[in-house]
């Protein structure tokens, strides 16, 4: 009798709050390579080497769709680089959705989805969602993050084209646009969340703190303090619920830097943080190990200088890839923790700090936060509301 074969990840527990905001179903995000046909200046992968941007052979990535179903998986997003450029992208939608995937999702800078036929034939394949990277309400904005002239209006048609395809009912689960707020475009957020929802008619819109690594790495100027973002992100929370009443959520912010009225309001607060709201999510990624903390070590999630490698990850070396809890990585690897985390009753739902915002702006401005002074402590011990 043969044994099963071990889990592809090991999940930690409780490494989201429980939220009844958030889809059921687990997620897997596919990378399909690194190859890109934009260049944006906060990239994370920098300058990815040539084997990073080949492609997924075809047949490792059937056989990645059956292993992660067989664990349970009803939720696939494959990403990049840009998953459109991927040869084989309609055939693996196409296979999700035979296999059983009842979600299906592309992240994307939507540039080729400007063309009708293409989209047609990802919708067609099964295609449920697509998350459009776009990060400017102007030309001048979006084609200097982006580093491609002509970007600003091909992302635009393309936003078009999926809304009116949505309102006949394609993606049923929905159409949103992902903006990382960085020090460029901070200043301009509530003008940009005006642009998607009016001019461009988008209805779930995504605000997430730039990541300091890869292209920007060290970079203040890109990295905007959080006391710059935090009051645009606060307006721009009011305007989605009075004014818009549109989807609007946001992820990469510690929950010290939110305003003590957000932290009182849970109901506000599970419906736009991202801890609450995404989908507990694997990752598979190309990898040659990396990764991997050497044996007998541990990672010190209080160090944000040292880069230390990963404990959460499995890496298969047959298979070159490497695959991890999102929530698990983000944690424990990729933000720090400060000293005043030890002493914060929020540790079970912030995630922490950004390793790469805490080289470039230290850890001053964070401070422990009492629970029983938000929302989010058992009935009866929390104060004030909104």
């Amino acid at each position: 009798m043969t044994s099963a074969p071990p889990p592809l990840i090991t999940v930690r527990p409780d490494n989201q709050p429980r939220s009844s905001h958030r889809d059921p179903r687990k997620n897997v995000e596919i990378n399909i390579g690194k190859a890109c046909n934009n260049r944006c200046v906060f990239c994370i992968d920098g300058l990815p080497k040539a084997e990073d941007r080949s492609y997924m052979p075809w047949p490792q990535m059937q056989a990645e769709l059956q292993r992660w179903y067989d664990e349970g998986y009803r939720s696939v997003g494959f990403l990049g680089g840009e998953p459109t450029t991927y040869p084989h992208i309609v055939e693996a939608t196409r296979h999700a959705r035979a296999l059983g995937y009842t979600r299906v999702a592309i992240a994307t800078n939507a540039t080729k989805l400007r063309l009708a036929h293409f989209t047609d034939r990802l919708l067609e394949a099964g295609l449920t969602r697509v998350t459009v990277s776009m990060h400017g309400h102007t030309a001048a904005l979006e084609d200097r993050l982006t580093r491609v002239p002509g970007n600003f209006d091909k992302k635009v048609a393309a936003l078009r084209l999926l809304s009116e395809r949505r309102r006949a009912g394609a993606l049923p689960d929905g159409l949103s646009v992902n903006v990382v707020v960085n020090g460029w475009n901070a200043p301009h957020l509530l003008q940009i969340q005006r642009f998607f929802y009016e001019v461009v008619g988008v209805d779930d819109l995504r605000v997430n703190f730039i990541r300091p690594e890869g292209y920007a790495e060290g970079d203040a100027d890109l990295t905007a303090r959080y006391a710059v973002v935090v009051p645009q992100l606060v307006k721009a929370i009011a305007l989605a619920e009075a004014h818009y009443r549109k989807v609007f959520t946001f992820g990469g912010f510690p929950m010290c830097v939110l305003p003590a009225a957000l932290r009182r309001n849970h109901d506000l607060l599970s419906r736009t943080m991202g801890e609450y709201r995404d989908l507990s999510t694997a990752c598979s990624i190309r990898s040659e190990g990396g990764d991997l903390v050497p044996p007998g070590r541990t990672p010190d999630p209080a160090s944000w200088s040292q880069h230390v490698k990963s404990s959460v990850v499995h890496y298969d070396e047959a298979e070159g890839r490497a695959r991890f809890s999102w929530q698990d990585r983000k944690r424990n690897d990729l933000k720090g923790h400060p000293s005043a985390c030890a002493r914060c009753g929020l540790a079970g739902v912030c995630e922490g700090v950004w390793k790469g915002y805490l080289e470039i702006w230290g850890d001053g401005e964070f401070h422990p936060v009492r629970l029983e002074d938000t929302a989010l402590a058992p009935r009866g011990e929390a104060r004030g509301a909104l």
